[in-house]
């Protein structure tokens, strides 16, 4: 249910650039949710619409027969937390790798190690993790709670060790292989863009058509170290890649997909 509902949320956010614009989102149908979210079940699409209603991340109006749905401020707040690439590029890096550094084995160390990886850090040895973005508010509260309060500590350092920052992001985000999914991503964008030009209706088939592009960008968006840039090999089409999705979404408009 949560890939659903984040994928949901995604699918209402998608007709303009939402990790910079807050505002005007469109009321979408059903129908428009059933194409983009068709792997689920129909019945499962109208219970997560209906959770993200109440819980205020979506407005839902009813207009004669048709139930429509718009992204919140609150929505869009909740789509951004789970996009890394979000947080990792809003501000030049400040050349600072925090370290966590944390007491414990078992369970809780298995629980605590997926919480970090969500929040943007990287498990490099047993209790050790890092990320060169800054600590955040939910790190410290997570820290604060009773189970780890005085058994994690954040250490700062401007090098981690003798080397180079870039063969170090590289290596331990493996983004070699995210940014072959960029590349790949752009390649399938392109041909479709420029046979949907040609005959729209291209778009709407299940193999090759904008569903395809839909769900690769939504995998890319959720792999995504989210890295400052200055991180990032010279070849990273992240940008690209979302030209491309935004130039698809707007001709899918023409056929109200």
């Amino acid at each position: 249910m949560r890939v659903l509902k984040t994928k949901l949320l995604l699918a209402l956010a998608s007709e303009q650039d939402f990790l910079r614009k807050s505002e005007g989102y469109g009321y979408k149908s059903y129908e428009f949710l059933y194409f983009r979210l068709s792997e689920f079940e129909k019945g499962s699409v109208r219970d997560a619409a209906a959770r993200l209603s109440r819980e205020g991340t979506i407005d839902k109006i009813v207009r004669g027969n048709h139930v429509l749905f718009r992204l919140t401020g609150l929505g869009r707040e909740r789509l951004l937390r789970q996009i890394r690439i979000y947080r990792g590029q809003r501000k030049v890096w400040d050349r600072i790798w925090r370290l966590v550094i944390v007491e414990g084995v078992g369970d809780k160390i298995r629980s605590l190690q997926g919480k970090l990886g969500a929040l943007g850090y990287k498990r490099v040895s047993r209790g050790v993790y890092v990320t060169p973005l800054a600590v955040s508010e939910q790190t410290k509260q997570l820290f604060l709670k009773k189970e780890w309060l005085g058994k994690a500590q954040v250490i700062e350092s401007r090098r981690l060790i003798v080397g180079d920052d870039l063969q170090l992001a590289r290596q331990l985000w493996q983004l070699d292989q995210t940014a072959s999914s960029y590349a790949e991503f752009v390649r399938v964008a392109e041909r479709l863009l420029k046979l949907g030009r040609r005959n729209i209706v291209l778009l709407r088939q299940s193999k090759g058509g904008f569903k395809e592009v839909f769900d690769r960008y939504f995998g890319l968006l959720m792999s995504d170290p989210g890295l400052p840039k200055k991180l990032l090999p010279p070849d990273w089409q992240a940008e690209k890649a979302q030209e491309l999705f935004l130039r698809l979404v707007e001709l899918t408009k023409t056929l109200k997909l």
